[in-house]
C-alpha cells in the first residue's frame, strides 16, 4: 500500500496570492483605462500625441527640458494629463509586493512568528527607502 503525501499551503501563501490577483487586476485596469483616456483625447496630454515623434531622438535631459515631463513623484500632481494618468496603473502594479509584505507582516505577528515578521518588516523598510528616493546613487 502506497502512502500519499498531502501538502497544504500556508495561510500566508493564500493571502499573498489573493493580494497579487486583485491588485494586479486593478493595476492593469487602471493602466488600460488611462491609456484609453490618453489615446482618445478624453484628457489633454502634457505632450500632444502628434508632437511625440519630434522628441524621440532627444536625450532624456533634453526631452524633460522641452516637454516639462515630470520626474520622481512629481507626476502625482499632474494626474489630470492624459499621458501622465497611466503612471497610476504602473504605481498600483509596483505596489503589489509592498502590500503583500504588509499583509504577511500582520499575519506573522498574529501567529507569533517573530523571525518571519522581522524579515517581512525589513523587506517593507527597504521597499519604502527605495521608493522614497532618500538614498540616491549616481553613476
Amino acid at each position: 500500500m502506497e502512502k500519499s503525501i498531502v501538502f497544504e499551503n500556508a495561510p500566508e501563501q493564500h493571502i499573498y496570492a489573493k493580494i497579487i490577483y486583485h491588485i494586479s487586476n486593478l493595476g492593469l485596469l487602471v493602466l488600460i483605462m488611462g491609456f484609453i483616456l490618453y489615446i482618445f483625447g478624453v484628457l489633454t496630454p502634457l505632450v500632444p500625441l502628434e508632437e511625440l515623434p519630434q522628441y524621440w531622438s532627444l536625450s532624456l535631459t533634453q526631452f524633460l527640458e522641452k516637454t516639462g515631463a515630470p520626474t520622481g513623484w512629481r507626476w502625482t500632481a499632474m494626474l489630470g494629463y492624459g499621458d501622465v494618468i497611466p503612471f497610476l496603473g504602473v504605481t498600483i502594479l509596483a505596489s503589489v509586493t509592498f502590500v503583500c509584505f504588509l499583509a504577511l507582516l500582520f499575519s506573522f505577528l498574529q501567529r507569533g512568528a517573530k523571525v518571519l515578521a522581522f524579515i517581512a518588516a525589513m523587506e517593507l523598510f527597504f521597499i519604502l527607502i527605495s521608493a522614497s528616493n532618500l538614498i540616491q546613487i549616481s553613476h
